[in-house]
């Protein structure tokens, strides 16, 4: 992506396009498609809750249908737009550095008081690659154990009680993973701009050099 916007005022801040429509598509898709499946969920765990959400059966019914959308709405989005950037997003995510172990450590210290000095990330830090590996296996355990405990088909018994077991660990893990995230992206001061490059796909250059200067928005290649 190539870098853009010259500031239209002296007091306006240089922007640099990081994520395109594909990407930002996929990303919204997913996000409100599990959140309303959170929600219906949080309906069907606590029975209090499924009054105020229109009752246990519409609860469920909505529920599966938004399960189903959290998998098939962003696989759409990505066969159907720019897979070039999904293929290059998933690939940027894959490769793990040394610098990406040496960030990942030095920030978990600096949870507990340590005073590391991260090194220099590429396009997405170490923990944004964490949080999306987190993302993929926990939709995908939910997905699976979701069909498993599905109306109308019929597995052995053990498998459905232990896949209904497995899919309500599986959210109570994932629900501090996804607060973490939400945290970070829309409240957290430091790292609060760059949830524009999910809005309109363009972030303030001087954040972008702040927290991945080895971006190749930069126009600088990523370490390996």
């Amino acid at each position: 992506m190539a870098t853009t916007s010259t500031p239209t005022s002296s007091s306006a801040p240089a922007l640099v396009e990081r994520f395109g429509a594909t990407e930002r598509w996929l990303h919204w898709t997913l996000a409100v498609s599990f959140l309303l499946t959170l929600a219906t969920g949080l309906g069907l765990y606590f029975a209090g809750l499924e009054k105020l959400l229109g009752g246990r059966e519409t609860v469920r019914v909505v529920h599966r249908f938004a399960g189903a959308a959290t998998v098939l709405l962003p696989l759409l989005v990505a066969l159907l737009g720019d897979r070039r950037a999904v293929r290059r997003d998933l690939h940027a995510i894959d490769v793990w550095s040394a610098a990406d172990r040496r960030w990942l450590r030095g920030w978990l210290w600096r949870r507990v008081g340590g005073r590391d000095e991260l090194p220099a990330q590429g396009r997405f830090n170490a923990g944004q690659k964490a949080n999306s590996i987190l993302t993929g296996v926990a939709i995908a355990l939910l997905a699976v154990t979701g069909v498993l405990v599905f109306p109308g088909i019929h597995p052995p018994f053990q498998i459905v009680s232990n896949a209904r077991d497995l899919h309500n660990w599986v959210w109570i893990v994932f629900v501090p993973v996804l607060a973490g995230h939400v945290f970070l992206a829309a409240l957290y001061g430091p790292t609060r701009p760059g949830l524009r490059g999910m809005l309109d796909g363009r972030v303030p250059r001087d954040w972008l050099e702040e927290h991945h200067p080895l971006t190749p928005e930069l126009g600088e290649a990523p370490a390996d």
